[in-house]
């Protein structure tokens, strides 16, 4: 008899287990196996060279391994970045080895600790009290802007009667959240006066909430307009600054007790594509989030109120927003929800060759992506197509590996 070709699985945690019990394992093998058939790839930045050269090899003694820089290993520099290499079983036992050990292992074996039960747990993003994640349904925002010049949709709503009947379709079309701009930040955009923004969104959220809206984020940096957003019937401050521009932010957030959204950028929408160099742009957007994370959680908003976003379109080139949605599910490290916006962005239309009117396939297919590599929550402005897309999506996604 002739056996078949060999087949390569990706599967999720669970889809190990379900492939164990078509093969009719033994139940407690397969609970036991389970650990070694799901590998892990961690990666720890500024590492010291002493704790490095330990950490190697006590992995390596578990059937792992550690990759650091070439140079470690002639003890000519102090730190060294590390790549972790190993089944979950191995990371288990590293982490148990590591506790009690000097040059801070043990301050890295609580980390490591704590990110692994991060990635394992289930998902939270709380609004208002409740877990919006609760079922494990990918969220939908609607982006609605009430403003003049944004790339796509600019003017469209101006009128708040128009901009509250097409929030009140969103709903309709399942969107999850109702995210209202009043200033554009699209690359070049300059700034609008503060009573110009407010003039935009107030009358708009309180209309969307006095007709039953459940959530509603306002998009904006400033601490003046989310204060009165709050007020209005607003609990999400989706800020594109990572709540940098505007240090009254934070306070805000949390004596409202609300929910905020942190994205990365840099520099300003005015000149923020005028510098597209990165050394490590994973590491770079991680760490500006890192930072905006902890900063919140100090001014009292937990992790499970925060939402982070790598900001695509914001800073990066079409080569590194696409590394960012590919990549997304690392940011799930950092203990809170995620979202990505890639809806009609400029670097779809460079890829499939469209304007900003015709890039409905390409913003769905990107958004879809962004699911399947770990993203909790998308931003569009098509929201009935993605709606069904994400449906479908989350049925496999849990399929995956």
């Amino acid at each position: 008899m002739t056996t078949s070709r060999p087949r390569i699985l990706r599967l999720t945690p669970e889809g190990v287990r379900d492939e164990m019990t078509r093969l009719d394992v033994d139940p407690e093998g397969s609970r036991i196996m389970q650990g070694k058939a799901s590998h892990r790839l961690i990666r720890v930045d500024a590492l010291d060279l002493k704790a490095a050269l330990i950490l190697k090899q006590d992995m390596l003694s578990l059937g792992g391994d550690v990759a650091l820089r070439r140079d470690a290993a002639g003890l000519t520099i102090d730190r060294t970045p590390a790549l972790i290499m190993g089944t979950s079983l191995q990371i288990g036992k590293l982490i148990k080895k590591l506790k009690g050990q000097p040059f801070g292992l043990g301050v890295l074996a609580d980390s490591l600790d704590e990110v692994v039960k991060t990635l394992d747990s289930s998902r939270r993003f709380v609004v208002n009290g409740r877990n919006l994640l609760e079922n494990g349904k990918t969220l939908v925002m609607g982006v609605l802007n009430v403003t003049e010049d944004s790339f796509s949709d600019g003017g469209r709503y101006i009128d708040p009667a128009e901009a509250v009947a097409r929030g009140l379709e969103m709903i309709r079309e399942g969107a999850d959240i109702v995210d209202v701009g009043g200033e554009s930040t699209r690359p070049g955009a300059d700034r609008v006066d503060p009573k110009m923004e407010l003039s935009r969104v107030i009358p708009v959220i309180e209309e969307l909430a006095d007709k039953g809206v459940p959530v509603i984020s306002v998009d904006t940096t400033r601490a003046l307009v989310a204060r009165k957003a709050l007020a209005s019937g607003a609990s999400v401050i989706n800020d594109i600054s990572g709540m940098s521009f505007d240090k009254r932010m934070m306070p805000v957030v949390e004596e409202a007790g609300a929910s905020a959204i942190l994205m990365h950028t840099r520099g300003r929408p005015r000149n923020m594509q005028d510098n597209l160099s990165y050394d490590d742009l994973l590491a770079e957007v991680y760490s500006f989030l890192e930072a905006a994370v902890r900063q919140a959680e100090a001014a009292g908003t937990p992790r499970e109120r925060l939402c982070v976003d790598p900001g695509v379109g914001f800073g990066k080139n079409v080569a590194q927003n696409v590394e960012l949605i590919a990549r997304t599910g690392e940011l799930r490290s950092l203990g809170t929800a995620v979202m990505v916006g890639v809806s009609r962005k400029a670097f779809i239309g460079s890829i499939i060759g469209a304007e900003v009117t015709d890039r409905l396939e390409g913003s769905v297919a990107a958004a879809s992506a962004a699911v399947l590599s770990g993203a909790d929550m998308v931003r569009v402005h098509d929201v009935a197509q993605t709606v069904k897309a994400v449906k479908v999506i989350d049925r496999i996604k849990v399929r995956v590996n």
